[in-house]
Formats: C-alpha cells, structure tokens, sequence
C-alpha cells in the first residue's frame, strides 16, 4: 500500500435505527486492480470513521463548554477545540485513506463557522503549549494578535457597554 492516497467522503446516513450517522466512503470512481485487499480497505474506511465521529463528537462536546463558559480560563477551551482539529489534521495528512477539505466537513457536522475553526486552528498553531496561553486573555485578545487587530462588530458593541 505505499504511495497510494485514497480521498474519504463522509456522508449524512440513516442507521439501522433510523437515526442519522456519519458514514465513510470512498468515490464510486475509483479503480483498483485485481489483487487490491478489499478486507482491508473496508477496516480502515471503519477505523476512520470511528476517528471522525470522535473527532466531531469532542468538538461538539467542546463548542457547548465554549457557550456556555464565561471569563476566565474560556480561551484555553478554544486552545482545545484548535488542538483536536490541529490532530485529526496532522494525522489525516500522513494516512493512505484522508479526508479533503477537512474544514468542510467540521462546519457541516459540528456546526460552527469555518472562520471558527480556521481561527481556533491558527490560535493551537501559533500556541503549541497550553501552559504558554495566558488564561487571564480573551480569546478576542489571541485572534487580534494574529489576524492583525480584527474584533468582530458584535464583540466590540459588546465592550462598548
């Protein structure tokens, strides 16, 4: 299996029990040759669903933390949701099978803005070590740092009362 790269799909299912899930596949389109391991490509599209379902499930279990937490120590929540994306991101890149667009699908399954999860990605990125983020910040503190000063309007009307 050296040098091929296979592109997952995740799409919205029904289960056997009628309620929606998350199942990995692969394009209709692709060819394989005769003696392609069929068993095998079917493990690792399950392993690797059972990793986006986790992945999405921390991430939603994260976002409500987000929400509903206020002052301090918020900001290291946001350090977590961009820490869990940075993972699955730097793990998908180096596997056989992967997701494209993975920010795609996160906006489509957990439910937050891709500004969000570019933000939280770039906040984990430019702070590696948690012990490095500052708790007493706000996260809007963090993004005017690296986005160049930007606050939302509604964040400012915010402040500004």
């Amino acid at each position: 299996m050296k040098n091929i790269r296979i592109a997952v799909q995740v799409k919205k299912a029904q289960n056997s029990e009628g309620r929606e899930s998350l199942k990995a596949s692969v394009p209709m389109r692709l060819m394989f040759e005769k003696d392609f391991d069929a068993d095998w490509l079917k493990t690792e599209l399950k392993k690797f669903e059972e990793e986006y379902i986790n992945l999405v499930t921390n991430l939603e279990n994260i976002s409500k933390q987000i929400k509903s937490t206020r002052g301090k120590g918020k900001v290291l929540l946001y350090w977590k949701f961009g820490h869990e994306t940075v993972k699955f991101v730097e793990q998908n890149g180096k596997r056989v099978l992967f997701l494209e667009n993975v920010t795609r699908y996160l906006v489509r399954d957990v439910g937050v803005s891709d500004k969000m999860l570019t933000r939280c990605r770039k906040f984990r990125l430019g702070y590696p070590d948690i012990s490095k983020v500052d708790p007493n910040r706000s996260f809007d503190s963090y993004v005017s740092t690296f986005e160049g000063g930007y606050i939302s309007a509604k964040r400012r009307q915010e402040r500004q009362r």
